[in-house]
């Protein structure tokens, strides 16, 4: 009973702590590329709205949010975390046509990482993420 109690208590504050890595996300503007080939300022019925959150799970890539998602079809993201003082955070969803790409500045100094989303319906996001 003792090791069973210990298991659970290790197995607790273990994932508790790792909660603590993931990403909190605001979302800032949202582009379309227009037939001009130039971004424009347009949200679709896929997006989520300017000033709403995501969470973005560090280890698996996964988001979560309100209208945004990089794990549709159950296809999960790759996740490259390589010296993040000196490289961004990157989690590449890649599906049958298309891909998501996700990448935060995990190098800036400042608390806000600057981030960039580029969805699989082919919308733009930026915004920035916190540690939570």
């Amino acid at each position: 009973m003792y090791k069973f109690l210990l298991i659970m208590v290790i197995t607790i504050f273990s994932s508790a702590s790792y909660a603590i890595n993931d990403f909190h996300c605001t979302v800032k503007e949202i582009y379309k590329l227009d037939d001009s080939g130039k971004l424009i300022t347009k949200a679709g019925f896929v997006t989520p709205d300017v000033g709403s959150n995501f969470i973005v799970n560090r280890q698996s890539g996964q988001i979560t949010g309100k209208k945004i998602t990089n794990t549709m079809s159950g296809v999960m993201p790759k996740v490259y975390d390589v010296l993040p003082k000196e490289n961004s955070y990157k989690a590449i969803t890649i599906y049958q046509y298309t891909v998501d790409y996700l990448e935060i500045n995990t190098y800036n100094e400042s608390t806000q990482k600057p981030f960039l989303y580029k969805g699989a319906f082919g919308e733009v996001i930026t915004g920035v993420c916190t540690f939570l």
